[in-house]
């Protein structure tokens, strides 16, 4: 081990644990102040950081918030790449997106109130998240459906109207029922699909 090798990690150590520290921070002032009323300077004064502290780490509120949503999705792929090693048909296209769907939403409806600051009160999300959770629904779909890019990016718009959907409607459907419709339809979408693009290579 070289000699600067430790004081490197400890300083890496430093920087995550204040980057958490903010973010932590975050979601507590964007939860009790809403996002518009939310400041760099709350969320600083929350953490208890300076504000230099605060624009090394990040250049404004908005970045704050989609480090906090890219946070949870990171949390939430590694579940779902350890559940989909368990599926008992492992490689079937529409088990690992139908359980990603499952994941999401029951993700989504478990934290009300970070679910309606996401969905319903923050910035608009889809174009980083398609490419984000796209990316890796299409690496799923890839040779199994035609132009996986989009079935992905139509599966993810489902998922989260159906989540905006729940959160306008409290209660008006359980959330076992809900998540069951939106898995199902996913399902069947890229089951069609996949027979569709099967035949296509065999004519």
């Amino acid at each position: 081990m070289s000699e600067t090798s430790i004081p490197q990690s400890r300083q890496h150590r430093r920087t995550a644990k204040t980057r958490a520290q903010l973010l932590d921070a975050g979601i507590q002032v964007f939860l009790e102040q809403g996002y518009e009323a939310a400041s760099a300077g709350a969320i600083t004064t929350r953490a208890d950081l300076g504000a230099g502290t605060f624009y090394l780490h990040f250049r404004d509120k908005r970045a704050v918030y989609e480090a906090i949503v890219r946070r949870e999705l990171l949390a939430l792929r590694a579940a779902w790449l350890d559940k989909r090693a368990t599926l008992p048909r492992p490689g079937d296209p529409s088990a690992e997106i139908s359980l990603m769907v499952q994941m999401v939403l029951e993700s989504v409806l478990r934290d009300l109130k970070l679910a309606r600051l996401v969905l319903l009160d923050g910035p608009p999300l889809e174009k980083w998240l398609v490419d984000d959770v796209g990316h890796e629904m299409a690496l799923v779909l890839k040779g199994r459906v035609a132009e996986p890019d989009l079935v992905a990016s139509l599966v993810i718009g489902a998922t989260l109207n159906v989540a905006r959907w729940s959160l306008s409607r409290p209660r008006s459907v359980s959330t076992k029922r809900l998540v069951s419709r939106a898995v199902s339809f996913c399902a069947a979408g890229i089951h069609e699909l996949a027979g569709a693009n099967t035949g296509r290579r065999r004519g």
